[in-house]
C-alpha cells in the first residue's frame, strides 16, 4: 500500500489525527480529487465541528462537471452517489447521469425509485434490464405515491410482458442448471476450486434422499419466519419447494448458478457444503452478503468463512454486521474489530447483545484510538 492509500485508509477508518482530517477537509492533502471528495463527504459528518464545517465548505465549491464525472465512473463511490441524491440544490442532470450509469448498484437505484419523482422515475422504468435483474426496484416504484397514471400503466405493461414470462421460465432454467455436467459448470465458472468440484462429484455418486411434502413444509417453516412466509410470492414459493426436494448434487449446482431467490434458501440449508457453495456463486451481490452477515439463523461456519473471505471483508458493512452478529465465531469477530471505525467500536463496546469478549476488545481498541488523537 503506497503512502497515499495508507493516508486515505487512516482517514476512512477514523485513525487519522484531527489535524490530518482537517487538512483533508480543507483539500490541502496531496490526494487525487476523485479520492479526496468521498473523504470530504465522510468528514462532513466528523464529530469535530470545525472539520465537518471545512468539509462542507469544500464540497460546496465542487463544480457540477466534477460531480457528473464522479457519478459516471465505472465504479462510482457509494458515498458520492448518496451525497448527490441528498442535495436538493443539485441540478437534475447529475441524478440523471447516475441512473444512466449501468454500474451504479441496484440497491441505490431502489432507494431513488422510492423517493424521486417525474423524469427520474421514467429513466428507471425505461431500464428494463435493471428491473428484470432486481425485482426490488420494481416493488419500490410501485410503492412510490408520486407515480403518474402513465407511469403506472407502463409498469403494469412491463410486468405483463416480462415479469410473468420470466417467472414461468424460472422453473425451466432451474431444471437446466441442476442437470449440468461438471464440464459445463466449469465453463460457466472457470475459477471454481478443486474442493467444490469434488463436492459435486461425490454428491452425484450418492443415492438420492427425497423429502415428503410434509417434510418440505416443515423445512420451509425452519428457514423462514411466519411473517416472511406471508411475503413470499406464490411463484417464488413454488421454486423454494422445488429446491427443498432436490438431490444434494442438484442443490450444489443451484447454489453455484442459481438466482438470488434460490440463494436465499440454499444459504440456510442444514448441509454446510451447500451453504458454502452459495458464497462461491459469481452472481452474489454486496447487499446479499450484508444480509447473510446479519442472519442469526445461519450456520456459524458460514459466518466464519465470510469473515475470512477477502471479497466479503472488502465491504465495510459486511465486516460491521459480522462483528455485531453473536453467531459469528469470537476469533473471527476479534480479528475483524481492527477494521472498524471509532464510532462503531464505541457502539459495539456498549451493545449488550454482543459477547463480552468482543465488547471488551472493542473498548480497548476504542480507548487506544482516543489516546492517539
Amino acid at each position: 500500500m503506497n503512502p497515499t492509500e495508507t493516508l486515505i485508509e487512516q482517514i476512512r477508518s477514523g485513525n487519522a489525527p484531527p489535524n490530518i482530517r482537517e487538512f483533508a477537509a480543507q483539500g490541502l492533502l496531496p490526494i487525487p480529487q476523485d479520492d479526496l471528495i468521498p473523504l470530504q463527504i465522510l468528514l462532513s459528518h466528523d464529530s469535530q465541528v470545525s472539520i465537518a464545517s471545512a468539509a462542507k465548505q469544500s464540497l460546496n465549491q465542487v463544480s457540477e462537471g466534477t460531480w457528473i464525472r464522479l457519478v459516471e465512473r465505472k465504479e462510482p463511490s457509494r458515498d458520492v452517489l448518496y451525497y448527490c441524491m441528498e442535495q436538493p440544490a443539485f441540478s437534475a442532470i447529475i441524478k440523471e447521469k447516475m441512473l444512466l450509469n449501468f454500474s451504479v448498484p441496484d440497491d441505490f437505484v431502489r432507494v431513488v425509485a422510492q423517493q424521486e419523482t417525474g423524469q427520474l422515475l421514467d429513466l428507471i422504468i425505461n431500464n428494463q434490464v435493471r428491473l428484470l435483474r432486481s425485482p426490488g426496484i420494481l416493488e419500490a416504484l410501485q410503492d412510490n405515491p408520486t407515480l403518474s397514471i402513465d407511469q403506472r400503466r407502463r409498469i403494469e405493461e412491463f410486468k405483463t410482458e416480462f415479469v410473468f414470462k420470466t417467472q414461468v421460465s424460472r422453473h425451466e432454467e432451474l431444471e437446466q442448471i441442476v442437470s449440468l455436467p461438471i464440464e459445463d459448470i466449469l465453463a460457466r465458472i472457470p475459477t471454481l476450486d478443486i474442493e467444490a468440484q469434488k463436492m459435486i462429484l461425490e454428491a452425484d455418486a450418492r443415492p438420492p434422499e427425497e423429502l415428503t411434502e410434509q417434510q418440505v413444509q416443515q423445512e420451509l417453516q425452519k428457514l423462514f419466519s411466519p411473517e416472511e412466509l406471508k411475503e413470499i410470492p406464490q411463484e417464488v414459493f413454488t421454486v423454494y419447494q422445488r429446491i427443498l426436494k432436490m438431490k444434494q448434487g442438484e442443490k450444489l449446482r443451484a447454489a453455484l448458478l442459481g438466482t438470488k431467490e434460490e440463494r436465499s434458501v440454499l444459504i440456510r440449508d442444514s448441509n454446510r457444503s451447500i451453504a458454502t457453495m452459495v458464497l462461491k456463486n459469481p452472481k452474489i451481490t454486496d447487499p446479499e452478503l450484508e444480509n447473510y452477515a446479519q442472519m442469526r439463523n445461519l450456520d456459524s461456519e458460514i459466518l466464519r468463512q465470510m469473515g475470512q473471505s477477502r471479497i466479503c471483508i472488502k465491504k465495510y458493512s459486511v465486516v460491521h454486521s459480522l462483528v455485531k452478529n453473536p453467531k459469528t465465531p469470537s476469533p473471527v469477530s476479534l480479528n475483524l474489530l481492527k477494521l472498524l471505525r471509532e464510532m462503531d467500536l464505541r457502539n459495539i463496546a456498549r451493545d449488550r447483545n454482543i459477547p463480552d469478549a468482543i465488547r471488551r476488545q472493542a473498548k480497548r481498541l476504542y480507548d487506544m484510538k482516543e489516546k492517539n488523537h
